[in-house]
C-alpha cells in the first residue's frame, strides 16, 4: 500500500472571525481576508457598484467554506485576484497557480452560468464549489508535500485512468487488479520515461520535472511552461469510460479488442468497470481528478464506496485530521493581525 502520510503541513490550530463581525465594524472585505487568510485580495475589473457587489460575493465566499479548506486556503493561497472576464479562457470561471488564485467576477456572463445569476442560493453554491476545488488543486501541489508523486499517481489509478489495451495490456490482465500493482506499474513506466521522477518527493519539488510534465507523461496533455518542448513518451492514460465509448464505436467491438489485446472479454470489462470516476470533471485531465475527488470529499459527503474517494480521504483528508486531533482544539481567531503560519514537519510511518 502507498505510504501512510503525516501531519498535514498547512493546518494551523486558529479559528477564523466571520467576516460579519469585521463589516459590522465598517472593516472592509479585504481587510478581513488579510487578516483571517493572510490572502492579500486585489482587482483588475474596474469600479462600479455591481462589479462591487459581485467582489464582496466572491470574498464572502470564503466564509463559506468547510474548515479544511479555510485551512488550506490560509495555508497555501497567498494572493486573490479578482478579474474581469476577458483575462480568462472562454469558460472559466477561476484558475489556481502557484499561490494565486484568480476569480472570474463576470461569471454571470459564462454561458452555463447565466440562468444562476437570478438564484442567489445556487450562485453561492457555484462560487463554494470552484473555489473548494480550486484549493484542492493548491493542496496536491503544495511543495512542502501536499501528496508525494506516489500519492499523486495513486489518486489517478483510483480514479479510473488506463491506457488502452492494444497498448497496454498488463492492467487489464486478471491478477493485476489490486490499486498498489496499478500504482507501482505506472510509476515504473514513467521513470523508464524520465528517471528524474522520485516518488516520495511532492510534485512541485525543485527536483521534479514538474506537473505540465507529469500531465503529458501520464496523459498526453500538453500544457503549461514546464511541460518539455519535444513532450516524448506518454503512458496515454484515458478515463476507463471513455475507453469503453471507444470500444462501443469500433466495429468488431469488445470482443475484436480483446482478440487483439490477448484479453478475454471478461478481463476487458472488469478493468473498466472497476473504478469508476467521482464526476464528469474528474475525466477532463489527470490533475482535474484529483481536485475533484477533494471537492466532492469537501461538499457532496458521499459514501467512500468509490475508490478514488476512500483514497482521497486516506491521503488528502486524514493528515489534516491527524493535525486537528494532535494539536488539540482551535485557539481564538486573531482580531487585527495576520496570521503566523506554523510549517508542520510532515513525518512519514
Amino acid at each position: 500500500m502507498s505510504s501512510r502520510p503525516g501531519l498535514a503541513p498547512y493546518y494551523l490550530p486558529l479559528q477564523f472571525q466571520p467576516l460579519q463581525a469585521y463589516l459590522s465594524r465598517g472593516l472592509s472585505p479585504a481587510r478581513w481576508a488579510e487578516e483571517q487568510f493572510a490572502v492579500s485580495v486585489s482587482s483588475g475589473a474596474g469600479g462600479g457598484q455591481e462589479r462591487a457587489r459581485r467582489e464582496l460575493e466572491v470574498v464572502a465566499t470564503l466564509d463559506r467554506l468547510p474548515i479544511q479548506v479555510k485551512d488550506v486556503m490560509r495555508g497555501l493561497i497567498d494572493q486573490l485576484h479578482l478579474d474581469p472576464g476577458g483575462t480568462f479562457s472562454p469558460g472559466t470561471l477561476a484558475t489556481w497557480d502557484r499561490g494565486i488564485l484568480r476569480v472570474n467576477v463576470d461569471w454571470p456572463d459564462l454561458g452555463p452560468v447565466t440562468q444562476l445569476s437570478r438564484h442567489p442560493t445556487l450562485r453561492r453554491r457555484l462560487l463554494v464549489s470552484t473555489l473548494v476545488h480550486e484549493c484542492g488543486h493548491a493542496l496536491v501541489e503544495d511543495p512542502r508535500g501536499g501528496v508525494s508523486l506516489r500519492d499523486y499517481v495513486r489518486l489517478v489509478a483510483a480514479g479510473g485512468w488506463l491506457p488502452r489495451p492494444t497498448e497496454d495490456h498488463w492492467p487489464y490482465l486478471a491478477g493485476n487488479d489490486s490499486l498498489d500493482q496499478l500504482e507501482a506499474h505506472y510509476l515504473e513506466r514513467l521513470r523508464a520515461i524520465d528517471p528524474r521522477w522520485d516518488p516520495g518527493l511532492p510534485l512541485r519539488d525543485v527536483r521534479q520535472p514538474g506537473p505540465a510534465a507529469l500531465d503529458w507523461q501520464l496523459a498526453q496533455h500538453p500544457s503549461g511552461p514546464d511541460c518539455p518542448l519535444h513532450r516524448g513518451q506518454s503512458l496515454r492514460l484515458q478515463p476507463a469510460s471513455k475507453i469503453a465509448l471507444s470500444i462501443m464505436a469500433e466495429a468488431r467491438g469488445a470482443a475484436g479488442l480483446a482478440a487483439r489485446s490477448g484479453l478475454s472479454a471478461d478481463e476487458l470489462k472488469s478493468t473498466l468497470t472497476r473504478r469508476p470516476s467521482v464526476s464528469p470533471y474528474a475525466e477532463d485531465e489527470p490533475c482535474e481528478t484529483l481536485a475533484e475527488i477533494f471537492r466532492c470529499l469537501q461538499l457532496e459527503h458521499p459514501a467512500r464506496g468509490l475508490p478514488a474517494l476512500e483514497e482521497g480521504w486516506r491521503l488528502l483528508i486524514s493528515p489534516w485530521r491527524e493535525a486537528e486531533l494532535q494539536l488539540g482544539p482551535r485557539a481564538a481567531a486573531l482580531p487585527h493581525s495576520r496570521p503566523r503560519l506554523a510549517v508542520l514537519v510532515r513525518s512519514r510511518s
